[in-house]
């Protein structure tokens, strides 16, 4: 008997309505290509109803998580479940699970309605219920108009819309996103990353993207597994990744960021100060982190936590002079490249503010960069 399609639209205002912590459990997964360990040993647990991220760079295993996830290649070891399911021995079709491949992969002889309907037909439900749905569909994705067009009568973001609409029509538990900007120009990526965040969160589908582009991950997802040579090195949210790294390739991953070593001179309850080999003048941190004099450590501090002026601060610690060796204008901001004495450099960020404001601070100048004493962290690995 041909099953009905359960549309499985929730509340868009979905943000505060994460479900169990577990929704999806990646255990001990590890994949091997021939001795080569791509995906070492990585545990994860997903929400339901979350957008999760897995942000690298080229070969970090990302990419063959994600296919693993999706039935596409089978983990040398570990365990996948889904809804308290375990998928390890299911073949991609039997999975409840559907995957939007950076490609699109829509079938150019079809239309976009008999793309939609494809695997709702695969799966034999009634000819009804696969019109209502395909309409449902065409409506979130605003794609109504576009029925009877084939996907090279399309741009690439209707093409990709129409691929995540049938990627969703079978109201999958999982949904699995390869790059999904990567076909996109910039202009248009940007647009893209918020509409496709805005379908995904009203259809309240668990998501689980995998991405190199650091915006779109900090745009997109509710958290980001940050990875590196088949391991998981952080997990936590957007602001989280970016405001607290837990060690130096985080920090440096992320962003632009000010990196100097140095060693712990006081560790006490309320405050921390670092002795750089780079640095004149003290680090002060307003807050312990339960090391000890003597240790090697390493301080990040972002580019636009830092100020940029011809005076001297009056504060004693946090604080360097060097010269201007270069300027980056972006428009709203402009990225000042201080070289001191030493021939450490620094990036610190100045708003554009006024129409003309840069003009005060170019090339050759002499200047001071400053920060605050919970502008930075400190990073022991």
């Amino acid at each position: 008997m041909a099953a009905e399609v359960s549309s499985g639209t929730k509340d868009p205002a979905r943000a505060d309505k994460v479900g169990a912590d577990d929704y999806l459990r990646i255990v001990d997964i590890r994949k091997e290509f021939d001795g080569f360990v791509a995906v070492d040993d990585t545990t994860l647990s997903v929400r339901q109803g979350e957008i999760f991220a897995l942000l690298g760079g080229s070969g970090c295993g990302k990419s063959t998580l994600l296919r693993c996830l999706g039935g596409f290649e089978k983990p040398t070891a570990g365990k996948i479940y889904l809804d308290d399911q375990e998928m390890n021995d299911l073949p991609p079709y039997e999975r409840p699970i559907n995957m939007m491949f950076q490609s699109y992969a829509l079938f150019p002889h079809m239309t976009v309605e008999q793309n939609i309907a494809f695997g709702l037909k695969q799966d034999g439900h009634k000819r009804d219920a696969i019109a209502r749905r395909v309409d449902e569909m065409l409506t979130i994705v605003q794609m109504t108009k576009f029925g009877k067009r084939k996907p090279h009568q399309l741009s690439g973001g209707q093409q990709q819309r129409v691929a995540l609409a049938r990627s969703l029509a079978k109201s999958p538990k999982l949904l699995l996103l390869d790059e999904p900007m990567g076909a996109l120009d910039k202009k248009l990526r940007s647009q893209m990353q918020l509409e496709l965040v805005n379908i995904i969160e009203k259809l309240g589908v668990t998501c689980v993207m995998v991405t190199h582009d650091q915006e779109e991950a900090m745009t997109m997802a509710h958290r980001i597994a940050l990875m590196d040579s088949g391991r998981i090195r952080q997990v936590g949210t957007p602001d989280e990744i970016y405001e607290q790294p837990t060690s130096r390739f985080a920090a440096e991953f992320i962003g632009s960021v000010n990196m100097v070593n140095g060693r712990i001179e006081e560790d006490m309850a309320d405050y921390v100060t670092i002795r750089s080999p780079k640095l004149e003048h003290l680090i002060h941190i307003g807050h312990g982190v339960s090391g000890f004099e003597g240790q090697e450590v390493s301080f990040a501090v972002r580019p636009e936590k830092l100020s940029i002026g011809k005076t001297e601060p009056t504060q004693p610690h946090n604080k360097a002079e060097g010269i201007i060796e270069d300027i980056a204008y972006f428009g709203s901001h402009s990225v000042y490249h201080v070289r001191l004495a030493n021939g450490t450099k620094f990036m610190a960020n100045f708003a554009n503010m006024q129409r003309w404001a840069s003009e005060s601070l170019t090339w050759n100048d002499k200047v001071w960069v400053s920060w605050g004493e919970n502008a930075g962290v400190v990073l022991t690995s």
